[in-house]
């Protein structure tokens, strides 16, 4: 019995062992996102809204994999159809027990942050449901005048955004996302402008709502 019961031991050893080999390659694939322009974001994206994140809980699907689930409250519709005031979207990763499965460069919405969210899709599971990952989520946040402005996901200040020309894609052309979508002019690549305030919030709306009528 305790030959058994070794063996078994090892076993499940080397399953978990395979696992955490598993997780570990998803992680790194999943972290490998390329570039986009911001109008590829708005027409990728099944629906665009403002919201609001009211919760964020990290739990085991049916298969054990540890997800997050955030509960937005839908402030806005900028594209698509959703009739419900909520919306829960599903993250890979999180931590459960003390367990953790982290996924390079999967930035989730934090409880109580306001913005707005490109989702690629409602009912298809993915690594991350925003479309470009990064490049489908931006922050509210407010100006130093006090009116609401837009920053990246990663708290950089958004200056304007546009609809570059596309130019035929090839293979050669392909670049990995540092996270802003081209044509999403942010202060860091405007360093002389310091004093430059975040895009108002009314004005991205507008912009999002005309890039959604481009043919």
């Amino acid at each position: 019995m305790e030959k058994i019961d070794a063996t078994g031991v090892a076993l499940w050893q080397l399953m978990a062992f395979s696992l955490l080999l598993s997780l570990c390659t998803l992680s790194a694939r999943a972290s490998i996102v390329l570039e986009m322009s911001f109008q590829e974001v708005v027409d990728h994206a099944e629906l665009v809204f403002e919201g609001r994140v009211r919760a964020v809980e990290a739990r085991r699907d049916a298969e054990g994999m540890i997800h997050t689930w955030v509960d937005f409250e839908v402030l806005e519709l900028l594209k698509g159809e959703h009739a419900s005031s909520t919306l829960t979207l599903r993250f890979l990763g999180g931590t459960v027990g003390g367990q953790r499965l982290e996924v390079t460069d999967l930035q989730l919405p934090q409880v109580g942050e306001t913005g707005f969210y490109f989702v690629e899709s409602l009912t298809r599971p993915q690594v991350n449901p925003l479309v470009g990952w990064s490049q489908g989520h931006f922050l509210i946040e407010p100006r130093a005048d006090g009116r609401p402005g837009v920053l990246t996901a990663h708290h950089e200040p958004v200056l304007g955004v546009s609809a570059p020309e596309q130019a035929p894609v090839t293979a050669a052309m392909n670049t990995f996302s540092k996270g802003v979508a081209k044509g999403v002019i942010v202060q860091e690549s405007l360093s002389a402008m310091a004093a430059s305030a975040p895009m108002p919030v009314d004005e991205f709306k507008r912009s999002v709502r005309a890039l959604v009528q481009q043919p």
